[in-house]
């Protein structure tokens, strides 16, 4: 799961994306975010979505990084979006026009009881049979996707249990009718048009911080925002601790991994056991964790000290160069991608 935090991990290269200044890439993403606004103001306007994910699917191409490596760190946001598909789908704001109406569906609250009594109960079960120190299923919950099943199974037993605390006051014979739920035109394209431009924006965040080198990436955000060291605003301060927050994600990874390591050779099973034993074992990773990330500050506190850093001084630039032709050509592009699909 850590290694698929990729803020701050930088992959080597010599793609187009690569050679990119850093500050054509950050002028870039916020194109995109712009994009992303000028798009929600037209409905069913096509042209910027498919324009959107052709030029993320593009960049990923032109980085010459793996999807798949891609893909890991975008499953879980798409899995939190399309769950929250659902309220969206059935929004009423602004003219609404039904899309697809469904139901209703007549029942009971008394049938509503037993199901959501019955649903809920198998989930528990099934969820609290990833706890039992029983070998057989030890070994089946080992598959990467049951376990991460577990949290799905884990607020389905909620909802269910929460829905029938709500309608545990009702009389059993009483009519309760499921629906109807109407699905529309509004609801659809925002829907549809949010989540394609989330994805290319999350997307292209990924594909800036992974071939740009964290030093080259603080130096483009320092030269952009140089004008705004007339009016007195610590633009350097600001850069230096984004750096440093930026090269410490990584840096706290490798603590974690190097305290579970230590941990297991010492015979702690993190991975296993009751709930009350993965919690004590997770207790003990938790003060030499904070040792650790306390360790670190200070020595990189000290090594600034040394140096004689003074964020006042007049900095060297160790990336960050003119812009080049094919800077210009990319910018170009973008511009006019997004202005001609904004106008069709």
């Amino acid at each position: 799961m850590l290694k698929n935090i990729s803020l701050g991990t930088y992959y080597e290269g010599t793609s187009l994306l690569h050679r990119l200044q850093a500050r054509t890439k950050l002028l870039a993403l916020v194109g995109i975010a712009f994009w992303f606004f000028l798009a929600n103001q037209h409905n069913w306007n096509f042209a910027p979505v498919l324009a959107a994910t052709i030029t993320v699917l593009t960049g990923i191409a032109l980085s010459h990084i793996a999807p798949r490596i891609i893909w890991q760190r975008l499953w879980l946001l798409v899995v939190f979006m399309l769950i929250g598909t659902i309220p969206t789908l059935l929004t009423r704001s602004g003219t609404f026009k039904a899309f697809y109406t469904l139901g209703p569906v007549m029942t009971t609250y008394g049938t509503m009881r037993q199901l959501l009594l019955i649903g809920g109960t198998i989930f528990l079960c099934i969820l609290l049979s990833s706890l039992l120190p029983i070998p057989i299923l030890h070994s089946l919950w080992r598959n990467i996707w049951l376990r991460r099943l577990r949290i799905f199974l884990l607020l389905l037993t909620l909802a269910a249990f929460f829905f029938l605390w709500l309608i545990h006051t009702q009389k059993p014979t009483t009519v309760y009718p499921i629906g109807p739920l109407i699905v529309t035109y509004t609801g659809v394209w925002t829907i549809g048009n949010n989540f394609v431009f989330l994805l290319v924006l999350f997307t292209s965040s990924l594909l800036v911080t992974m071939t740009t080198p964290p030093v080259a990436l603080i130096e483009g955000l320092t030269m952009l925002l140089a004008p705004l060291r007339r009016l007195k605003l610590p633009v350097d301060d600001f850069a230096l601790m984004a750096l440093i927050a930026l090269r410490f994600i990584p840096t706290l990874n490798e603590e974690i991994e190097q305290l579970i390591k230590a941990q297991t050779a010492r015979g702690a099973d993190l991975t296993s056991g009751t709930l009350m034993e993965r919690l004590q074992s997770l207790g003990m990773l938790f003060v030499p964790l904070i040792q650790g990330i306390l360790r670190r500050a200070a020595e990189l506190s000290t090594a600034l000290e040394a140096r004689g850093y003074r964020s006042e001084d007049k900095q060297t630039l160790l990336y960050e160069q003119t812009f080049t032709p094919k800077d210009f050509i990319v910018m170009g592009l973008l511009v006019a991608v997004i202005v001609g699909t904004v106008l069709l």
